[in-house]
């Protein structure tokens, strides 16, 4: 099982931790169909429905249209999260 995004994490930043972006997706989806998006968007919209996909889509416009960059506060507080979890 990989971390599968719907929006790319090395283009898309901003949404590489959000868990609206990234689901569980097979080896050979991830790998070799380059994420297999078509399916990933229908079985997505299903998942999470259409509100948070077009949430998800406004996050990403924003950064398109700004620099977004990590800081360390806030990976370290992604970090504690997920440990907790």
């Amino acid at each position: 099982m990989h971390a599968g995004h719907y929006y790319s994490a090395g283009h898309h930043s901003s949404v590489r931790f959000d868990e609206d972006n990234v689901h569980g997706q097979c080896v050979h989806c991830n790998t070799y169909l380059h994420g297999n998006l078509i399916n990933y968007k229908t079985n997505l919209l299903r998942k999470i429905g259409s509100d948070r996909v077009e949430q998800l889509d406004i996050k990403v416009g924003i950064e398109k249209r700004s620099v977004f960059k990590w800081d360390r506060f806030s990976l370290i507080e992604i970090i504690e999260k997920y440990k907790s979890k």
